[in-house]
């Protein structure tokens, strides 16, 4: 096998021109920053091997952030699904669901059915799973695409060797995942389903450029020999895989390589599809944090910040260490240092052999090139909670994306049920006039004197509403009840408006709430908040998720409603 393309891809310069001090400063830390700017030019570089956004499908597993998958969605691009709750997220981000696939190694029958009648694309490699799709399909017609993945016979592999490549080596001959390829015709003879395309993964960080040249060779071959037999093959994906440098020292071919190499192979009998997730998203992501303490031990320094495995499970147990910049943008020296987590592990360690001497307790930090099997790989170990989200726009200004997890997020506080071990007493009832003197004489009657009245409303931008109400309430501040009321209300107003509605005329109901009163809001003044609506997803039954928070933050919370 010929060895890499040498032209290889360079670190990001955006984050170099960060000021770190002033983000830490404006949002606090750990965060994660993505860019837009660099996420689009990486979309845009692929689309030049697509023909098309859509065509781009984002492995939604590699990165399932809202702030990456909103930037994606307005650009058109497709996601590549593993599950529902990654096709749940691409479509309230804005994905379409003809552009969704779904490809996943334990294949859901019923999930398979409904996405092809809904028109997304359906990638499968279970002979049982497609046979059980197709007897039960068998006289219905849908409008989506069924493509079978296929472990090709040519030879794929790395151009250089690495410990960790055995587990990402997804088109190798003896991997778990597609069909032979010598068994895909005999195969496509006892299905009763129309195949419209074919799909290949050559594995994950691939620094072989030759590894795709013969996936798609072989696609190409074989969709032609199913073309020959009456199959009328449209689609060939060619997956994901295409490495990045995570440091100076690593050399991966560039998109545009890669592009450049696999377009003259192109047939102009196909379409072609990519699923990108490094290439795409690996550089366009930073995390920010701190260094919390610097402990010394035999002559070495050891710079401990507040992240670790809990976000970069990837770096510190694949050793794949990253690019970590310092206050001033630069890079860490050489040195005979190291920068660890803060966590209960030996291996937790994110960058040895640096020299950290400019650094001390409360200096900001950047770990780069993070936006790949990071935040996806995250985890709760020590307790650690789930890092912001920094949106580092096309315009060079920086907002809040998503809030950082708060303390009593954690499912383990809310799903627990606490009734379950707490049965070891007698049943004892508790007299009327004990439940009298305990109850709240405001929730049983004074809360349905609260009333409210609106200001202003006002809609900002596509899904943005700005709202201002005046309230009474006996207990001079925005109790949950009254809360849950008025941004209840107001989201139903705003759901109607977006979705075109001049009455309200149709149900609406909530799903799910999520509500936090961190302090005390006066309603002896107006009470200032925003209320901002997702896509909506569904046909029949519509569903969205309004967020909405006071102007002060005092009170802030999400709604699924459905309508």
């Amino acid at each position: 096998m010929m060895p890499a393309i040498a032209n290889s891809t360079r670190l990001a310069t955006w984050p170099t021109e960060l000021d770190l001090p002033r983000l830490k400063g404006l949002y606090g830390s750990p965060a994660w920053i993505v860019s837009e700017a660099q996420l689009i030019k990486n979309l845009n570089a692929f689309v030049r091997f697509t023909g098309a956004p859509e065509r781009v499908l984002f492995p939604v597993k590699t990165n399932p952030s809202l702030s990456v998958l909103r930037i994606l969605a307005q650009q058109g691009a497709g996601a590549d699904c593993a599950h529902q709750t990654e096709i749940d997220l691409a479509l309230f981000a804005g994905i379409r669901p003809e552009h969704i696939s779904f490809n996943s190694p334990v294949q859901d029958t019923d999930l398979c059915i409904r996405l092809l009648q809904s028109g997304s694309t359906v990638v499968m490699d279970d002979p049982e799973a497609i046979h059980s799709v197709a007897e039960r399909m068998s006289h219905a017609p849908f409008s989506g695409k069924l493509v079978l993945r296929v472990n090709p016979a040519a030879s794929i592999g790395y151009a250089h060797k690495k410990d960790n490549q055995d587990l990402m080596s997804h088109g190798h001959q003896s991997s778990k995942f597609g069909i032979p390829a010598e068994d895909v015709l005999p195969f496509v003879k006892t299905i009763g389903l129309p195949v419209s395309g074919l799909h290949v993964h050559v594995g994950t960080q691939m620094d072989n450029i030759d590894s795709f040249l013969e996936g798609m060779r072989a696609l190409n071959t074989l969709a032609d020999e199913l073309r020959g037999c009456g199959h009328e093959i449209r689609d060939i994906n060619l997956g994901g895989g295409l490495g990045i440098s995570f440091n100076e020292q690593d050399c991966f071919p560039g998109i545009d390589t890669w592009t450049d190499a696999l377009s003259q192979l192109k047939s102009p009998h196909y379409t072609y599809f990519a699923e990108p997730g490094h290439a795409l998203v690996g550089n366009a992501v930073a995390l920010l944090c701190e260094v919390m303490t610097i402990k010394p031990s035999r002559g070495k320094r050891w710079a401990i910040t507040n992240v670790g495995t809990d976000q970069l499970a990837k770096v510190t147990l694949l050793h794949w260490p990253h690019r970590i910049l310092q206050p001033d943008g630069t890079p860490l020296p050489a040195g005979n240092d190291a920068v660890a987590g803060p966590l209960c592990f030996a291996g937790d360690t994110l960058l040895d052999k640096v020299d950290v001497g400019a650094l001390t307790p409360g200096s900001p930090l950047l770990v780069t090139e993070a936006g790949a099997y990071t935040y996806s790989l995250s985890n709760r170990f020590n307790g650690r909670l789930a890092p912001a989200w920094i949106l580092l726009k096309k315009n060079g200004e920086t907002c809040l994306s998503t809030e950082h997890e708060g303390r009593y997020d954690n499912p383990q506080l809310s799903g627990f049920r606490w009734e379950e071990v707490r049965k070891d007493g007698a049943m004892v009832a508790l007299e009327a006039d004990r439940v009298a003197d305990l109850s709240s004489p405001y929730l049983k009657v004074l809360a349905n004197e609260d009333t409210f009245d609106y200001l202003y409303f006002g809609r900002e931008g596509n899904n943005t509403y700005r709202i201002e109400v005046a309230t009474q309430s006996r207990a001079g501040f925005l109790s949950m009840p009254l809360a849950i009321r008025v941004f209840g209300d107001a989201t139903i107003v705003a759901l109607l408006d977006y979705c075109g509605h001049n009455k309200k005329e149709i149900p609406v109901w909530g799903r799910k709430l999520n509500l936090d009163c961190f302090e005390q809001v006066s309603t002896n003044e107006p009470i200032r908040f925003l209320v901002s609506i997702s896509e909506v997803t569904g046909t029949s039954a519509k569903t969205a998720i309004a967020r909405f928070s006071t102007a002060c933050g005092k009170c802030s919370g999400s709604f699924v409603i459905k309508l």
